[in-house]
């Protein structure tokens, strides 16, 4: 590879098919198998942005690729890292801190003040490449997964019955956020939900006409979104009945719910008896780009 042939440019005017066809390469080895459309629905999901998602081309071809979502976060302007990736053949090469370094500028003129990424803990050489980027730990989160009629069956024996199951909209279900034991994670956050309200169920708990519980599932993927309860009817069965009812509607044998704060001890809890297991551990990570 000569590095004078490489050049960095951002996705705008990319075609989906040639960005789907670098991200399988790049993840070919790994133990990450993803088609063409759950990558698109991942890219919507969590705001993908062509024109600010960045790649490395020789002799235009992608070889390398950082792909950001932009959207509010904790009250920011903020670039997430929804996908990072290089091809077998180029690695070693440092593309992706060249890329990164290029994009700095284009995200400030675009008014990002934070940049946020997620890492497995275990990953040690990428945690290592994302200090010495600039990037401090903010968060420690667990991952959770479980066999569907495991669950259904746990869970089922909690659940209450005597309460009301409805399914709403994206937007009745964000005006009770105060009931969350935490701030969801980027990919689980309201704003991520209502980028493609139809790829999600939500669910509202009622107990005599009043609302006191909700749960949101992509049940496509198996993936629990959120799940809270109102503070003063929680240990009644309604957490238990809420993941009941959205894992009965998963489309896949196993569940799973992602980036639970290792603080949330009460969230974990839940799930622990409710049979999900840990699956993997990783950090959320934020750099300050006004700095």
């Amino acid at each position: 590879m000569d590095q004078n042939n490489i050049v960095i440019r951002n996705l705008a005017g990319v075609g989906f098919d040639e960005v789907a066809g670098a991200f399988a390469e790049a993840f070919a080895d790994y133990d990450i198998r993803i088609d063409p459309k759950s990558l698109a629905d991942m890219l919507r999901r969590r705001g993908m942005r062509p024109e600010l998602s960045f790649a490395a081309f020789d002799g235009g071809r992608i070889v390398s690729f950082i792909l950001n979502g932009i959207g509010t976060f904790d009250g920011r302007l903020t670039a997430y890292d929804t996908g990072t990736g290089t091809v077998p053949d180029f690695r070693g090469r440092g593309l992706t801190d060249r890329i990164f370094a290029y994009s700095l500028a284009p995200l400030r003129d675009a008014g990002v003040g934070v940049y946020l990424l997620e890492v497995l803990t275990h990953n040690i050489p990428a945690v290592k490449i994302y200090e010495r980027q600039g990037f401090g730990i903010a968060r420690e989160f667990d991952c959770f997964g479980g066999d569907v009629d495991s669950v259904i069956a746990t869970a089922g024996q909690k659940a209450n019955l005597d309460i009301t199951i409805n399914r709403v909209s994206p937007e009745e279900i964000s005006s009770h956020a105060g009931w969350m034991e935490f701030a969801p994670s980027w990919q689980n956050s309201f704003e991520s939900i209502h980028r493609n309200p139809d790829a999600f169920v939500c669910l509202m708990a009622f107990e005599g006409g009043e609302p006191v519980g909700f749960g949101v599932s992509e049940t496509a993927y198996g993936d629990i979104t959120q799940l809270a309860v109102a503070h003063d009817r929680r240990r009644r069965g309604i957490g238990s009945r809420l993941l009941a009812e959205l894992t009965r509607m998963s489309h896949l044998p196993r569940i799973k719910a992602l980036n639970i704060p290792v603080e949330a001890t009460s969230a974990a809890g839940f799930l622990l008896a409710s049979t999900l297991t840990p699956t993997c551990r990783q950090y959320e990570m934020h750099r300050d780009l006004t700095k």
